[in-house]
């Protein structure tokens, strides 16, 4: 019970959080009298911050990727062996019929 209630406790946490930012986001909306406010409006910059960040940062080393191909040498193998049996495998005995006659 008391676990239950510690997820939903924190799922509610970050969707307050989420959603104080979004609401932050509208408080712009209120500035469209205020000339100078604007300007220097605390809330309205950590709501913006949000949105400047970089995601990926800008100093990642290049990395080179190599395209390698090893070429194998086939031997030609003059000697082939090939056993005739009259008796069928045990890994054929489930395999498809023979084709009908056309």
């Amino acid at each position: 019970m008391k676990n239950s209630r510690l997820k939903n406790s924190i799922s509610i946490l970050f969707l307050a959080l989420f959603l104080s930012m979004k609401m932050a986001g509208l408080h712009v909306l209120s500035h469209t009298d205020d000339k100078e406010h604007a300007l220097h409006c605390y809330i309205c910059d950590h709501a913006v911050s949000n949105n400047l960040t970089p995601a990926i940062s800008a100093d990642i080393p290049e990395y080179g990727i190599k395209n390698t191909e090893s070429i194998p040498q086939l031997e030609n193998s003059e000697h082939y062996d090939f056993v005739v049996s009259s008796t069928i495998a045990t890994d054929q005995l489930f395999s498809r019929p023979p084709p009908s006659l056309l």
